[in-house]
């Protein structure tokens, strides 16, 4: 064999070990609380604006939220994400109700882990629906481009940042956290996490007649799970 091809040979095989190093499933979650300070308002038909803590007296809740997401070797498909979040609306002399918000996400890894960084880009589907016992469910979807950076010091410790946005017709707004988390390495095939963050949710949407101005923000903090 020549030199020539014996360096061809070894470029490829590390090329080869590269790409199966990279190219792995990858399924993480996690379920958590955060607690949410309310702010903004709601707009009612006519123009008139409800706001959350002075004219409705909510306080501070404790929201409950879950993500998970599949990462797989296959190219040209996307990866997957979903997410879950339950803003709770405790009013003062009204019933209390809860606005859902479900993402279903399509994105792409740009950036595995390289230099400890990761990058995924893509499309978040929101679908948000109300829930009460006693007033009609409203509903609505909108459309965010999403966003998530990690950096990996240490094989245990994560440092991660997720943002989604949005700004056309009556959708505009953003979701942004930021997140540290801690994760049992040692432990084999299913790995514990934790993770603790805040978190900043200023989406605007129209349910029913309604206009959502609310603003959220606040501490969150979870378990997790790596696979």
């Amino acid at each position: 064999m020549t030199v020539k091809k014996l360096w061809t040979a070894l470029l490829v095989a590390a090329m080869m070990a590269v790409s199966v190093q990279a190219d792995f499933i990858r399924i993480e979650g996690a379920v958590g609380a955060m607690f949410a300070e309310p702010g903004g308002s709601f707009e009612l038909p006519g123009g008139n604006d409800l706001e959350l803590k002075d004219d409705l007296g909510i306080d501070t809740q404790t929201d409950l939220y879950f993500w998970a997401f599949l990462k797989h070797p296959l190219p040209v498909v996307p990866n997957v994400r979903i997410e879950y979040l339950g803003l709770n609306h405790d009013p003062d002399g009204a019933d209390s109700f809860r606005v859902n918000e479900v993402d279903g996400i399509l994105y792409y890894n740009f950036l595995d882990n390289l230099l400890w960084i990761t990058l995924d880009v893509g499309l978040d589907i929101k679908y948000v629906t109300t829930d009460s016992d006693t007033m009609d469910s409203e509903n609505t979807s909108l459309g965010l481009l999403y966003g998530r950076l990690r950096f990996e010091p240490l094989d245990w410790l994560g440092i991660e940042t997720v943002v989604t946005a949005t700004n056309y017709s009556d959708n505009k707004g953003y979701d942004a956290r930021l997140k540290i988390d801690g994760t049992l390495t040692f432990v084999p095939l299913i790995q514990p996490a934790v993770e603790l963050g805040y978190r900043i949710h200023k989406i605007q949407y129209k349910l029913g007649d309604v206009i959502d101005k609310g603003e959220y923000s606040g501490i969150y903090a979870g378990v997790m799970v790596r696979f």
